[in-house]
């Protein structure tokens, strides 16, 4: 059996793999049906030329042989036109024309098969430049899609099949002249036409350009080791002649020198081929390589975000890339740090809800490119339903928040179940920029630095425990130090009687005691701050503490500001310490009204049931959010960043530490409390708690005879009362019909 017979027996056997691979896939389209069978009938004419060369001598099987050859080669460009119009898409003349070619093809062939013109050469000569030329159309058909498609990632691709084909008919055009006039020409026809079928498996199966690059290097890489290998075994056993027992121990020789060999030499093979053949792309994998080394020794969050961002512009595979960090003061992802034009400074929850959905259900990262070609898909189907609207609007709602990123491929960052942030890269200069063992490379450097920016995390939590155990040790030593001076000092002036002195030695003496007593509440507010919170968690009604919190102060708020509250019912419980979130309340109002001073406004305080998806992974979260918001002058935006600062302050006797002692409280908790503002448009603080999970309804036990009737259930507290108003209002006209109530009770 010579090589042109065993290559044409090949040829047949990997044709069929083929064909018959894609035609047992699950939920196939018409074009991989149409692949299939242009596969099948490819292989079946290298496995008749297979039969028509194992029997040569006249007879019926030889006659069955070549006829079956003859008939397979003229359905060939039929089935071919058919893929290929299918896979194109092109017009429905077009489509008409090609399948009418084809018809004639399978016609011509048919009628020479059966007739004794299968026997002489001129006739099968002659099918065989018809078919080869009506190949040809389908070449036709690609390169005149080339120069109609405008997406220059669309064009190559077609270009790709174009000359793939066009090589392809050339040499299966020299295996036929080589058959016909015996020139030992190699049978390359066969062997090119086999991995052409192969490209067009993966162009049906992997719709990104990119893939079909690195299944390139692969190939190449593969044919290098294979060769290099091959010459190993040839060089330890080509020298050994008649001795049996010599060729088998150095074919084990062999073998074990092979194996040995076998993954460093594959490692350094794909290394040159690829810094050879893609060297952008080598440069990407060698930067990310060695940025997964260098971050496994920083914890600060600064640094290795510029370390990353840094190394990834610089490799020239990147024109935008951005890491965003779930914001601790709101729900949301805030920018931490981009290269390239910038990004939206803040992704909300629900506009990131795309994204941690497709983080929920698994998916290690978004590209920009999949989810237009679903979204496109989807609009050509006549789909209706529920399902179909809520898929189209979960894309719209990914490719919006892409776009706010400015990011062609969004890796989560996910750290303990949850996503933290988000890791962008776009390369706007192409739609397919990164291949997939490059996209796997950056989901491994992806996990890295969420690895980092959870570590970092507890690295600033055991900080900042060390730092205010140190400030609580220093303010316990200063309050002493300083409160016992500033009590003689007050005594000494009060001794003094201010009210008895004339003139400015008497207001002298007031500006000391009120001072000293304005320093004396600086270190109260000091060691608050620095003492360690001492907090008795539980189910508590947020609605209850807001009530009870505001008949508390009602009375303290001057009478030209009236003070709501508004509450939602139906909001659910939260594991709180009722006390301390009474102190935060009183702490906001009290700032509330300071704020409106002496004109007449209003202040606001309600609560508000928020279904949103959470930050954490395949999890849906209810959060309840208390609103104090009041109708002042507002916060300056450049004020805003600051006013959870410790000690900063725009008050002129003010300390600085009522909010951040607020913001540590609710940070205790486990919640996030967030500012509203914009100047003469008034102010809005934002208090948010994860709330408990729902308690299943208890099962009353079944009456008995004799059983005492349950007891009527307790009055419902005046707070209750008031929450089931919704609305309870303080102004100043209905503060004298509380007060005479009051009085008269």
């Amino acid at each position: 059996m010579d090589i042109r017979t065993q290559s044409a027996l090949l040829a047949s056997l990997l044709g069929l793999a083929l064909g018959l691979s894609m035609l047992l896939r699950p939920g196939r389209s018409r074009g991989v049906t149409l692949y299939s069978v242009f596969a099948l009938t490819v292989a079946g004419y290298y496995l008749a030329l297979f039969l028509a060369a194992i029997f040569p001598e006249p007879g019926w099987v030889s006659r069955i042989a070549v006829g079956a050859t003859i008939l397979l080669a003229s359905l060939v460009p039929g089935t071919a036109i058919s893929f290929f119009l299918e896979f194109l898409g092109v017009s429905k003349g077009a489509n008409m024309l090609g399948r009418r070619l084809g018809l004639l093809s399978s016609v011509f062939g048919l009628a020479v098969a059966v007739t004794p013109l299968a026997q002489t050469g001129w006739a099968r000569l002659a099918v065989g430049v018809w078919v080869l030329g009506t190949l040809l159309t389908s070449v036709s058909l690609l390169l005149n899609q080339v120069r109609t498609r405008e997406s220059p990632i669309e064009r190559l691709r077609l270009m790709y099949l174009a000359i793939g084909a066009g090589a392809s008919i050339l040499l299966t055009a020299l295996d036929l002249i080589g058959r016909s006039y015996d020139i030992p020409l190699p049978p390359l026809g066969s062997i090119f036409s086999t991995l052409y079928l192969f490209f067009l498996a993966q162009t049906l199966l992997r719709l990104r350009l990119m893939d079909l690059h690195e299944l390139f290097g692969k190939i190449a890489s593969q044919t290098v080791l294979a060769v290099i290998l091959a010459a190993v075994f040839t060089v330890l056993t080509v020298w050994v002649k008649e001795n049996t027992g010599l060729f088998v121990f150095n074919t084990v020789v062999a073998a074990f020198v092979i194996i040995i060999l076998m993954e460093p030499l594959r490692v350094k093979v794909e290394e040159r081929v690829v810094a050879i053949f893609f060297r952008e792309r080598f440069e990407l994998l060698r930067a990310l390589g060695a940025l997964r080394a260098r971050m496994a020794t920083v914890i600060d969050i600064s640094e290795v975000t510029r370390m990353l961002l840094d190394a990834l512009h610089e490799t020239g595979r990147v024109t935008h890339t951005s890491v965003y960090m779930l914001a601790e003061d709101r729900p949301g992802y805030r920018l931490l740090d981009s290269r390239g034009p910038p990004p939206e400074n803040f992704l909300d929850t629900a506009a990131a809800r795309g994204l941690l959905l497709a983080a929920a259900s698994g998916q290690k990262a978004v590209l920009l490119e999949n989810v237009e070609h679903r979204l496109a898909a989807l609009r050509l189907q006549a789909t209706e339903g529920k399902r179909f609207r809520d898929e189209i609007k979960r894309l719209q709602d990914t490719r919006s928040a892409l776009v706010q990123m400015k990011s062609g491929i969004s890796v989560p960052l996910v750290g303990n179940d949850r996503v933290i942030g988000f890791l962008n890269l776009w390369d706007e200069r192409v739609p397919e920029a990164y291949a997939s063992d490059e996209i796997a490379l950056i989901l491994s450097v992806a996990e890295r630095v969420a690895t980092v920016l959870e570590n970092s995390k507890l690295y600033e939590k055991i900080r900042e425990r060390d730092r205010l155990a140190a400030l609580g040790e220093m303010a316990a030593g200063l309050a002493h130090e300083i409160r016992n001076p500033l009590g003689a000092i007050k005594g000494a002036a009060q001794c003094l009687d201010p009210k008895r002195l004339p003139g400015e030695d008497g207001e002298f003496l007031g500006v000391i005691v009120e001072e000293v007593n304005r320093l004396n509440g600086v270190v109260t507010a000091f060691l608050d701050y620095a003492r360690p919170l001492k907090q008795s968690f539980g189910p508590t009604d947020l609605n209850e503490v807001v009530t009870r919190t505001m008949r508390l102060i009602q009375n303290d708020v001057p009478k030209q500001i009236e003070l709501a509250v508004q509450l939602d019912l139906t909001v659910p419980r939260v594991d709180a310490d009722a006390e301390q979130l009474k102190q935060v309340l009183i702490n906001l109002v009290q700032n509330a009204v300071q704020a409106i001073g002496a004109t007449p406004g209003r202040i606001t305080v309600g609560t508000v049931k928020h279904d949103r998806f959470g930050e954490f992974r395949g999890n849906l979260h209810e959060y309840v959010e208390v609103h104090v918001s009041d109708t002042g002058p507002g916060i300056p935006l450049e004020q805003q960043e600051h006013i959870f600062v410790p000690f900063f302050t725009t008050k002129e006797k003010g300390t600085g530490l009522g909010l951040a002692i607020c913001q540590r409280i609710v940070k205790n908790h486990g919640g996030s409390i967030s500012v509203h503002s914009r100047p003469t448009e008034g102010c809005s603080f934002v208090i948010r708690l994860p709330a408990l999970p729902a308690e299943p309804p208890a099962l009353e036990p079944p009456a008995t005879e004799g059983a005492a009737a349950p007891a009527p259930p307790p009055a419902l507290p005046p707070a209750t009362e008031d929450s089931r108003e919704a609305l309870a209002t303080k102004s100043p006209e209905t503060r004298p019909k509380r007060e005479k109530k009051r009085k008269a009770s």
